[in-house]
């Protein structure tokens, strides 16, 4: 299996893990709301009471913090991997994904102009998607010895004109 599979693996793996998360935490959450109402900068005076809410009527954000965690792990992979300035920005692939579960699974409302803005993440991600192609050519002409020079007379001329053979 090529490096460039395994790294978009590993990626979409890390990514796919993270937006599970961000959807498990706001499943929980909206039920932690449905109990106790928004929260307010008052609930986390007592951060004990929230985390006993989350277990007790906000499971699924407990699982979204797990997830997220794990997709975290496979981050430090990819960034073993793969140089930084190629794989955050494909994260942004995230956003898309979350905002459509957002409009079609949660029922939220999503603005014209933000469906712009995704379209342009979406060819953002695909412009930068293409730093993960394979170094494979890169590497061979890095290992092959530069194009020699070698000296041609041509004719009358009594000088060394060099030519690229």
């Amino acid at each position: 299996m090529s490096k460039t599979v395994i790294n978009v693996a590993l990626l979409v793996i890390s990514i796919g893990l993270a937006i599970a998360g961000q959807l498990a935490m706001k499943a929980g959450m909206n039920d932690v709301k449905k109990v106790h109402g928004d929260l307010t900068m008052q609930d986390f005076a007592h951060p004990v009471t929230l985390v006993k809410w989350l277990f007790k009527d906000g499971p699924w954000a407990v699982v979204g913090i797990v997830l997220y965690a794990i997709s975290a792990v496979f981050w430090l992979i990819v960034l073993s991997r793969v140089p930084l300035s190629v794989a955050y920005p494909i994260v942004a692939a995230g956003y898309v994904v979350v905002v459509l579960y957002s409009r079609f699974v949660f029922n939220e409302q999503v603005k014209w102009i933000a469906w712009v803005g995704l379209a342009f993440i979406v060819i953002g991600v695909a412009i930068t998607a293409q730093g993960l192609k394979s170094d494979k050519t890169d590497d061979q002409s890095r290992g092959k010895p530069p194009a020699q020079v070698q000296m041609v007379s041509h004719g009358e001329d009594t000088g060394n004109t060099p030519a690229v053979k």
